[in-house]
């Protein structure tokens, strides 16, 4: 049952996961066509903008219509005789470009008022190009085509060209954007900043999103962010009333992109503008300045279209739920702050340095969605998961199941009391080997030396007894040694290795001498104040791994050869223990078995042996944080390395 657990969990989790992504894909196109958090999108876009402010450009003067030039020259509409005296005045100084941010869509009260107004333009146009602005009357009615309200057509005709002043308000009413263009089928107008702007021959901007068709025949294409720079007064002002009585010189207005519009209180257009934040609203004619600024310098904001919008989106996300399928609990959590970190970093280089606007609302709502939805899913199958694999470790419990969490703490209790239950029968049985059976063996030495025989016979047949019984107790002690290598907690203490090993070389030597073979210890040459090799360790056990490499090195190393036991260590690097003989060496297919419990060469078959020995060297060592490695081949001897990695104490 484990097994067909351990098949399906995968396609369990595959399936959710792709539950997940449709979801949250879902989601965040709805986000995005429904603006949901386009407030947040515009927030977020407003402080960048006032991060990346630049001073006004010095090619744009505003001619305003202040409340200083309304107190002087009276009340507002002011008779068409003062503009034709600013015209004049204008084209003596010879600006670059000059244009009006007023309407003049009816005719003037004054007779022949609007000719000679229509005259000072032609003057003004063949010294300097001059624009007039037009609109719209948007109608009550939903569906029908807006009227344009175009300036007379003896004004029209004496100037340059028309531009439109229309600005766009988002959802939170404040101005950030104006189409390029905007006409119907027959004629479309360019902006009066853009208009202003080729004038300088201005690089054309880039085309930014057109308007869908509403049905009304009014057409708008080529949307573009206005990179607003400072507040109200940001761009240099002569108030009206100052120019038309001279009071300006020439060399003010000389070259200069002119705007002549309303600024004073309670007249004209005025919005609210990402800098209006406790400086108050923005007149049309500012705003007409910094949309010409922005093209003046090619810094127009390109919003970036929304099919775009949402292949990136999606593609975000995308990267973000593979993320979570490949990335573990915590590091989700964290990826998600990374993520977060990440969006706002593109966002920020989009529009701070290739001037394109990319919301990135959607993309972290859908991710923290993902998260959630991910974490909730995966946690499901893992708990249905652990349900199963609790039962399946347990069957037939006669406890009652119940659903969620219990059932499976239920059932965890269950097994940690049966890890319990086998630990005690692990102790039990560590107890049977280390005393009931060794005791009985220990008699039956005991026995054979009080009781020694008397004939040649019975002397080999008690010799054979006592061999059998010695390799019965030698065996026990092994497997004992073993299992408490495994499984029990070791109690470490700081030993130097360098005496460590020397107390092994001092107990195998005997067993050396006595085969004829050579035995040599070779330790790293410190200096008296120098530290010794120190390591916190087990040292009976780590005692007991070395001394069986090195015993056997002697056990199948033919007399008169040579063995050596090496300490190769330096203070501040990992310490190496090699163990080298010169026997018969071991053939490569047998090497990978080597530390295998109970294997054995079939050279050696006549040294004896449980197979027990390198099992428990590599167990020891390994718990040890150590690492050995063997190098051998027949009749070239062996070499075993020990490498202790970092030794913390645990």
């Amino acid at each position: 049952m484990t097994a067909g657990v351990e098949s399906s969990r995968p396609r369990v989790l595959w399936r959710e996961w792709i539950a997940c992504l449709l979801i949250v894909l879902t989601f965040a196109g709805l986000v995005q066509r429904y603006g949901i958090l386009e407030r947040v999108d515009l927030a977020v876009y407003d402080e960048l903008l006032r991060l990346d402010a630049k001073p006004a450009h010095s090619d744009i003067l505003i001619v305003a219509v202040d409340d200083a030039s309304l107190q002087a020259l009276g009340r507002w509409p002011w008779p068409r005789e003062f503009h034709t005296q600013l015209l004049q005045r204008l084209a003596a100084a010879v600006p670059r470009a000059v244009a009006f941010d007023m309407l003049f869509t009816e005719a003037a009260s004054e007779p022949g008022a609007d000719l000679r107004l229509a005259g000072a333009l032609g003057l003004m146009k063949a010294v300097s190009p001059v624009f007039l602005p037009m609109t719209v009357r948007t109608p009550l009615v939903a569906g029908r085509t807006p009227e344009v309200l175009a300036p007379l057509p003896v004004l029209e005709q004496a100037v340059t060209g028309l531009g439109h002043i229309h600005v766009e308000l988002d959802s939170d009413s404040v101005a950030r954007s104006l189409y390029l263009r905007e006409g119907n089928a027959g004629h479309r107008w360019p902006a009066l900043s853009l208009a202003l702007a080729q004038v300088s021959d201005a690089n054309k901007p880039a085309g930014g999103p057109d308007e869908p068709q509403d049905g009304t025949g009014w057409l708008r294409g080529s949307r573009i962010l206005i990179p607003f720079s400072g507040p109200p007064g940001h761009y240099k002002t002569v108030p009206y009333v100052s120019v038309l009585n001279g009071e300006v010189p020439d060399a003010v207005l000389r070259g200069k992109t002119i705007l002549i519009g309303l600024t004073a209180t309670g007249i004209g257009d005025q919005y609210p503008t990402p800098f209006s934040s406790g400086s108050g609203l923005m007149s049309g004619v500012e705003i007409n300045a910094a949309a010409l600024d922005g093209l003046l310098r090619d810094r127009s904001l390109i919003p970036v279209r929304p099919w775009l919008q949402a292949v990136i989106s999606a593609l975000a996300l995308l990267g973000w739920m593979i993320w979570l399928w490949r990335a573990g609990p915590r590091a989700s959590l964290l990826g998600l702050s990374a993520f977060g970190v990440l969006a706002m970093l593109i966002t920020t280089v989009l529009q701070m340095g290739l001037r394109w606007w990319l919301p990135v609302g959607s993309w972290m709502l859908g991710a923290l969605l993902g998260y959630l939805l991910w974490s909730w899913r995966r946690l499901a199958v893992l708990l249905a998961d652990l349900s199963l694999r609790a039962d399946a470790m347990l069957p037939g419990s006669t406890q009652p199941k119940r659903d969620g969490w219990q059932q499976v703490v239920d059932a965890l209790d269950r097994a940690l009391q049966a890890k319990h239950h086998a630990e005690r029968r692990r102790t039990e049985a560590l107890q049977l080997l280390s005393h009931d059976l060794r005791a009985p063996q220990s008699a039956v030495l005991a026995l054979l030396r009080t009781q020694p025989p008397h004939r040649g016979e019975d002397a080999l047949l008690y010799e054979r007894i006592e061999r059998q019984v010695r390799t019965t107790l030698s065996l026990a002690d092994d497997f004992v040694l073993h299992l408490r290598a495994e499984g029990e907690e070791y109690v470490r203490e700081e030993v130097d290795l360098a005496q460590l090993l020397t107390e092994v070389y001092e107990r195998v030597w005997p067993l050396a001498k006595e085969k004829g073979i050579r035995l040599t210890l070779t330790l790293p040459e410190l200096d008296d104040d120098a530290p010794g090799c120190w390591l916190c360790v087990e040292p009976r056990l780590l005692g007991r791994a070395l001394f069986n490499l090195a015993e056997n090195a002697v056990k199948y190393s033919p007399a008169g050869s040579h063995t050596d036991l090496a300490l190769v260590w330096t203070p501040g690097q990992v310490p190496v223990v090699t163990v080298r003989d010169q026997g018969d060496g071991i053939p490569a297919s047998a090497l990978p078995t080597l530390f295998e419990r109970y294997s054995r060469l079939e050279q050696n078959g006549g040294v004896a042996g449980h197979g027990l020995g390198l099992s428990l060297v590599k167990t020891v060592i390994e718990r040890h944080g150590g690492s050995i490695e063997v190098r051998s081949a027949p009749g070239k001897g062996t070499v075993f390395s020990i490498t202790f990695h970092e030794n913390d104490g645990a």
